[in-house]
């Protein structure tokens, strides 16, 4: 783990990953590091402790940026989301986007 200062915002972001994608295979969920794949074993997302950030990547995110919606502010890169502080009020607009992307499944 690269921050351990991150590991509460790791948690809550984990924690909403988790719930909204039911259905998905979870690989790897330790602390500081949570990866989902969709059952043809493409990966999903993945949630990581990063240096400054707490990193979500998202796959169906790069092929279908349409599903982004008001978190424009968070992406970095075509697959990526950057979250710095628990207190951040774009995080509840994370549910809605794994949501989307769960509906995307196997389109991507």
């Amino acid at each position: 783990m690269k921050n351990d200062a991150l590991l509460f915002l790791w948690a809550k972001l984990a924690r909403i990953v988790r719930g909204c994608s039911t259905g998905l295979s979870v690989i790897v969920d330790e602390p500081g590091h949570l990866r989902i794949e969709a059952r043809s074993g493409r990966p999903f997302v993945n949630v990581r402790i990063q240096r400054s950030h707490v990193g979500v990547y998202l796959l169906p995110m790069y092929y279908h940026p349409e599903v982004l919606g008001s978190l424009t502010e968070r992406k970095s890169g075509k697959g990526t989301l950057r979250f710095y502080e628990e207190e951040d009020p774009l995080i509840d607009e994370l549910s809605g986007l794994i949501e989307r992307s769960v509906a995307l499944v196997g389109h991507y």
